[in-house]
């Protein structure tokens, strides 16, 4: 996101940091939050892609029973129907999961490592590799809560992950009151 200068105003003299957390961001931890993050649209594609291959399988099925077809290619239809669900379910999410992870990476072996600072109206995201990305509360549209993990989805498909166990100082609570007020 673009810095205004407002915000670049306010977080060069605002020394009030509200809140801070740290998070290492494993593939594991990653992984939970990309499950978390995938919008509700891409799922709801996907269900609909499922549906209308299974309806396709049905008539399929219906017709080869009814016109005495052959069980055998019935059979080769349930095991293709079988793998492209398993690839359209399983295999696709999981290496876009992959390739944003080793984006994320930046072609190294270290740990992706995010310092989140709170401030009075917008946050600063600063990675381990000297980035930092300003966003304003404005443009924090919710937030969600996994096992380890609080997520703020941001506009432009932009999420901030939070250590459930990263709060430096102040805590998940606060930045709610904050930030949805």
């Amino acid at each position: 996101m673009q810095m205004t200068t407002q915000i670049a105003e306010n977080h060069a003299t605002n020394a009030n940091v509200d809140c801070i957390n740290h998070i290492h961001i494993t593939r594991a931890l990653f992984d939970e939050g990309m499950r978390a993050a995938e919008s509700a649209a891409y799922k709801k594609a996907i269900r609909k892609m499922a549906l209308i291959l299974f309806i396709i399988y049905l008539a399929v099925a219906i017709w080869l029973l009814h016109t005495g077809g052959s069980l055998i290619f019935l059979l080769g239809e349930s095991i293709f129907l079988g793998a492209l669900l398993f690839w359209l379910t399983v295999m696709l999410p999981g290496t876009r999961r992959k390739s944003k992870y080793k984006a994320m990476m930046q072609g190294g072996n270290d740990i992706p490592e995010r310092t989140v600072k709170f401030y009075q109206n917008h946050l600063s995201v600063l990675a381990n590799t000297g980035k930092e990305t300003l966003i304003q509360y404005k443009d924090i549209q919710n937030w969600k809560e996994t096992k380890h993990l609080y997520i703020l989805s941001c506009n432009n498909k932009m999420s901030v992950l939070l250590d459930k166990n990263g709060f430096v100082t102040g805590d998940f609570q606060t930045i709610k009151n904050v930030i949805f007020s």
